[in-house]
């Protein structure tokens, strides 16, 4: 679970408040306890914390509801994942071996597209 909220953050991060922003990376790209995100955050109370990251995960996951854009992601790393695969396992001659190498300088371009 903890990483789901972590690629919901860095797609729709930006979206929330900055209490909400800042509490909910600390705890999950930090790992953080809520102690230790309260100091962080300027001495609240960690009551307060605790209501950013609930209300920040309930806003992470409506936008996900909304938007899709954890699931695009997931399924177009899944069938990435398919085509590097089926290229490790096929065996090439010298004709298909420069074919295959710019499908997977593609793969990887969209990788990093996709992590961008």
């Amino acid at each position: 679970m903890n990483e789901n909220y972590v690629l919901l953050l860095d797609i729709y991060g930006e979206l929330l408040p900055k209490s909400q922003q800042t509490a909910l990376d600390l705890r999950y790209n930090s790992d953080l306890s809520l102690g230790e995100i309260a100091e962080e955050m300027g001495g609240i109370s960690r009551q307060s914390v605790n209501d950013f990251l609930k209300k920040g995960k309930i806003r992470l996951s409506e936008l996900e509801s909304k938007l899709g854009s954890a699931a695009r992601y997931r399924e177009i790393s899944q069938e990435l994942d398919k085509i590097s695969s089926e290229l490790d396992g096929v065996s090439l001659n010298s004709e298909n071996f420069q074919r295959a190498e710019r499908v997977k300088t593609s793969v990887t371009k969209i990788r990093r597209a996709l992590n961008g």
